[in-house]
């Protein structure tokens, strides 16, 4: 396969499998994402789901034609457990996390398809008023990439936010 010219069309979403979880750890603990996304067993418990704690999140592969390249999920903030900046939040609030696990798909414009993508799923799924991220300030990339595809710092909660009516 070709990837210095990535057809921007052949990139989907599906859901992620117990198979998967393998390919999305060896994603996790990889220097450049780990960096961002902390310990790769928090987020492997969480997608496992063994203590039936996060039945509130759902996960996707990012799919590059046959090849899983990444890894993203949503989930409805009102589920989330106390505490987070969303907390006030308007009812209808979805947040979304976005990886790309493979380094030879970077920066080919695909971390937007992804972004596009998943808020469209939220539609097609739910009842999404809002989206919302939560980047660490200093992943300047992931911040580029939410102001891009319309995301607005929120100075007040530090959330990256986007009105689902656009």
């Amino acid at each position: 396969m070709n990837h210095s010219v990535v057809k921007k069309d052949n990139v989907f979403l599906r859901p992620a499998k117990a198979t998967d979880y393998p390919l999305i750890e060896t994603w996790l603990h990889k220097e450049y994402i780990k960096k961002w996304y902390g310990e790769p067993e928090e987020w492997m418990e969480e997608m496992r789901n063994d203590s039936g704690a996060f039945g509130w999140l759902n996960h996707y592969i990012v799919m590059y034609e046959s090849v899983p390249i990444g890894f993203c999920q949503y989930y409805d903030c009102a589920k989330t457990p106390e505490g987070f900046e969303w907390a006030k939040e308007p009812q209808g609030t979805f947040a979304i996390d976005y990886l790309i696990g493979e380094e030879q798909f970077l920066k080919k414009g695909i971390g937007s398809v992804i972004i596009q993508n998943l808020c469209q799923l939220i539609r097609t799924q739910e009842n999404p008023v809002q989206f919302v991220a939560d980047p660490v300030p200093e992943n300047t990339d992931s911040i580029k990439l939410l102001e891009k595809n319309g995301f607005v710092l929120d100075k007040i909660t530090g959330l990256y936010k986007k009105s689902s009516k656009e």
